[in-house]
């Protein structure tokens, strides 16, 4: 997940790059069950919207990157880092929020579905950094490494140095 950085390259083709996005999106929504997923600006501007919400979306986004805004300078204060993630759980429904670079990623879906909204956008953080600079190489997932796949080419490389920390992506 650390190809979330370098959006200040050159864009090639940008409708090539909103299709791209697009059926990430698409694929994201499809694989979390998802009620919507969106794709916003860094000030709260909707830039993708795959789903169905009976909702303002532009106030919905103008929040949702306010609050991801929010959860960056608490971060920054305690000393943690920026967040990979922000989860929000209302009453029956869950918001998680995924920013990356000058866009955020929100997927909005039954607060049931919180562990498995987490998982989608984690699954799906690269596919979005990649189409973000038009560099999805065929379909979601197509960045896949061959050992997510179900292949064994890693089984002899040194996995000492990964670290897993429950509930966070």
């Amino acid at each position: 997940m650390g190809l979330r950085r370098g959006y200040n390259s050159p864009v090639t083709n940008e409708q090539q790059i909103n299709e791209q996005v697009q059926t990430v999106l698409t694929e994201l929504r499809r694989q979390s069950a998802a009620q919507a997923v969106l794709m916003l600006s860094g000030d709260g501007v909707v830039l993708h919207s795959i789903g169905d919400l009976q909702t303002d979306l532009d106030a919905l986004a103008a929040y949702a990157a306010s609050s991801v805004m929010v959860s960056e300078r608490l971060g920054e204060s305690a000393a943690f880092g920026a967040p990979e993630v922000v989860m929000v759980v209302y009453g029956g429904r869950a918001v998680v929020m995924a920013p990356l670079g000058p866009v955020v990623a929100v997927i909005i879906g039954a607060a049931s579905q919180l562990g498995m909204l987490r998982l989608a956008v984690a699954r799906y953080l690269d596919d979005l950094s990649a189409a973000l600079r038009g560099e999805l190489p065929s379909g979601p997932h197509a960045s896949q490494t061959p050992a997510s796949a179900g292949d064994d080419s890693m089984a002899d490389e040194d996995l000492s140095g990964i670290r897993i920390n429950p509930g966070l992506v």
